[in-house]
């Protein structure tokens, strides 16, 4: 807030610019307006400084009503929206929007922030412009606010995002009625967070923005946005089935600061401009960040992160046409019996053969895929060869990956479909899973596990020892076999702790009467050891590297739809 000199003229884009800030204390007296304001009111900020709200805000047709808007904000809205004819400095009336809320100075005091719209040059409110549960402004006017700001070019502006982690589970347990209460409580907790001139909207579901204005310095918005993310988190209190009930229900916050004085961070080829639209999806960004970190957490926008999000939006967009162009390929490696190093299998593994970056390893895309969405789409083409490939080929099993992710109840009966559709014995098939994927409790995974074990297609668990198993989990779970990460068999015979860790998963499959293979065998050595401690089944460099159909078969063989065997 600040006053510019007198006789100065206003920015041009100040004042173009449709919504204007002023901060007064609850009896109404201005404190602070920001330029958008004054030029709005075509009057010097120092002709509005210390003056009542209703005097401001006034025509011979009315004013605008501070003591009954003051009220209802103390009675708990979380805004109060009103029109109102003011009489601007060159004699002129003009039809005003304001929308109010309450905010609390860094000295606790209580202060009103109102938001002037000129109705006139405002355009037409579609159904986003505000939220008829929270009466917040929706994702129109919060972009409309921000546009404004960046117009202005000046000073630092933040943009803040939040959503409510496992909001859906709160729906869904506890009724849509409660659901809308948390959602007012987090307005009501951003609103009394936020400092004077700042903006709380709704996006949108149980999504929030704050257009943070007036910034000393990033690390201003930097500590906004963990105490804003620190009040989310404390307990609600909402009306159970049997009374009151306390819930928790963390919030991940998402922030992304420009300086407009200064140029784009990034800025060059490809870099994006500078708009509202740019800055919420740079929030948004930060805010996946936040969620991927666990969640109840604030993350900060960074330049890797636009990176990042460059990268999986290529990767995803060359992925959808991969799919359609049947670019992915099938390498298989063989699995060995340990006790005579006879082939008994393979492991099929997905490779992208890229038409400009060459052939790709999963880790390269299988990330973004299940992310997008485009995991199932992977699967099936993965599945459908592997069955081509099993029906051209009599001996022999060969093993499928999956994660937990995967397994949305329409796996298994993909899986029946394709064995019966080329008439292959279920036995020929099995299907390796992540431990680390395994969520406790996924009744869904649970089920479709189940499913696959009763069609008689074996569940192997694999990067066993990665993860969070325990020993009810495969006491449960219809669990065949296990698979040794390879993290563990680099280091042996020599390394005592990854001897003991061997030992000791190998005892545990030998004990539930599971089957179990070693992978990443590399070295003689390392497959007598593995032999010696139990391990039947092994795979690694030593027995052979992943490779096409025919570098197994030579013989030619038949494309199989959607995804070829080899390059």
């Amino acid at each position: 807030m600040h006053e510019p000199p007198a006789g100065v003229d206003l920015a041009r884009a100040v004042l173009s610019a449709a919504v204007g800030l002023v901060v007064t204390d609850l009896r109404g007296r201005v404190l602070g307006v920001d330029e958008a304001f004054a030029g709005l009111l075509r009057r010097p900020s120092g002709e509005v400084l210390g003056r009542g709200l209703a005097e401001v805000l006034s025509s011979a047709e009315g004013a605008h009503d501070v003591e009954g808007t003051v009220a209802r904000l103390l009675d708990g809205d979380p805004a109060v929206t009103g029109e109102v004819p003011v009489l601007r400095g060159d004699g002129v009336v003009f039809r005003a929007r304001t929308l109010s809320s309450l905010a609390t100075t860094s000295g606790g005091d209580a202060v009103v922030v109102l938001h002037l719209l000129d109705a006139h040059r405002e355009r037409p409110r579609a159904p986003g412009d505000h939220d008829p549960l929270t009466r917040l402004p929706g994702r129109a006017a919060a972009v409309t606010d921000l546009t404004a700001r960046l117009r202005a070019g000046t000073g630092l502006v933040g943009v803040l995002t939040c959503d409510l982690d496992r909001f859906r589970v709160v729906n869904e347990s506890l009724g849509h009625a409660v659901g809308d209460e948390v959602l007012l409580t987090v307005a009501r907790r951003l609103l009394a967070g936020v400092r004077g001139g700042d903006v709380v909207a709704r996006l949108g579901d149980d999504e929030f923005a704050v257009v943070l204005a007036g910034l000393a310095d990033a690390g201003e918005a930097v500590d906004v946005a963990h105490r804003l993310t620190r009040a989310l988190a404390a307990p609600l209190e909402v009306p159970g089935p049997a009374g009151p009930q306390e819930i928790r229900c963390a919030v991940s916050t998402g922030l992304a600061v420009v300086d407009l004085a200064a140029p784009l961070q990034g800025a060059g080829p490809g870099a994006p401009e500078l708009d509202a639209a740019t800055l919420l999806r740079d929030a948004n960004t930060a805010l996946d960040a936040a969620k991927a970190a666990g969640g109840g957490c604030c993350r900060v926008f960074t330049d890797a992160m636009r990176r990042r999000a460059v990268r999986r939006l290529t990767v995803e967009n060359d992925l959808r046409r991969a799919l359609e162009r049947g670019e992915l390929r099938v390498h298989y490696q063989p699995v060995v019996r340990l006790a005579d190093r006879r082939r008994t299998g393979f492991e099929a593994l997905v490779r992208w053969e890229h038409p400009e970056r060459g052939l790709l390893l999963p880790e390269e895309f299988l990330d973004v895929a299940e992310e997008c969405g485009l995991v199932t789409a992977v699967d099936a083409a993965v599945l459908e060869e592997v069955l081509g490939f099993l029906a051209r080929h009599p001996e022999g099993r060969v093993s499928v990956n999956t994660s937990a992710r995967r397994l949305d109840g329409t796996f298994a009966p993909a899986v029946a479909h394709g064995l019966a559709r080329h008439g292959l014995p279920p036995q020929r098939l099995a299907v390796e899973l992540l431990e680390t994927s395994l969520v406790p409790g996924d009744a869904v995974t649970e089920r479709e596990l189940h499913d696959l074990a009763d069609l008689g297609v074996e569940v192997l668990l694999d990067d066993f020892g990665t993860g969070y198993s325990a020993l009810s989990d495969l006491r449960r779970l219809p669990v065949g076999g296990l698979k040794l990460d390879r993290s563990f068999v680099g280091d042996l015979p020599a390394d005592a702790t990854s001897d003991r860790i061997a030992a000791a998963v190998v005892g545990l499959a030998v004990g539930f009467g599971l089957s179990s293979t070693c992978e990443g065998v590399e070295t003689a050595a390392q497959a007598a050891h593995l032999a010696a401690q139990g391990w039947r089944s092994a795979q690694g460099s030593l027995f052979g590297a992943p490779a096409p159909e025919e570098h197994w078969f030579p013989s030619p063989a038949v494309p199989a739809d959607g995804v070829r065997a080899s390059a």
